[in-house]
């Protein structure tokens, strides 16, 4: 049994989901990452190009710590969730918020896609994709800030049978 925060476990017994068998965490963001560390790069070149370091100073004095504090809250977050999966079903959680919780009855078919956009004979572009269609014709999207997202695809149209 995988231990759940408590806010989860709240939900769990309200939605009757049974005990947790797994969790698939997220990566961190890619985007989000670049974005936060970008202005130590930009500061440094700054710097070089213009010869003197009080420009870029300033930057990772005053610019920077505002975008790293609110990285690394957001990936705290991002972290700290996941998708559970549990006897009777599955919850999504970012950080405190359980975004959603499923019980199997509601799940009507689990689709794991993958995508490849090409120029010519260059992959330009892959992306992977689990859909998850609802009784009630709602779809629920996974992409591929999961770390196993083949494995989490196989393992929820297993238990959803």
């Amino acid at each position: 049994m995988i231990p759940t925060p408590p806010h989860l476990q709240a939900t769990a017994a309200e939605r009757d989901l049974g005990d947790c068998l797994r969790r698939y965490r997220r990566r961190p963001g890619a985007i989000g990452t670049f974005f936060a560390f970008a202005p130590l790069a930009g500061a440094l070149a700054l710097g070089l190009r213009e010869g003197d370091m009080t420009g870029a100073l300033a930057v990772v004095l005053f610019v920077w710590p505002p975008l790293f504090l609110w990285w690394c809250v957001s990936t705290r977050r991002r972290l700290d969730g996941g998708l559970y999966v549990f006897d009777g079903g599955f919850a999504d959680v970012h950080g405190r918020k359980v975004l959603f919780a499923i019980t199997w009855r509601e799940v009507r078919s689990v689709k794991y896609r993958t995508y490849s956009l090409w120029a010519g004979m260059i992959p330009v572009l892959y992306a992977t994709q689990c859909v998850i269609e609802l009784r009630d014709f709602h779809k629920i999207e996974l992409n591929s800030s999961y770390r196993t997202l083949a494995r989490l695809a196989e393992d929820l149209h297993v238990r959803a049978g």
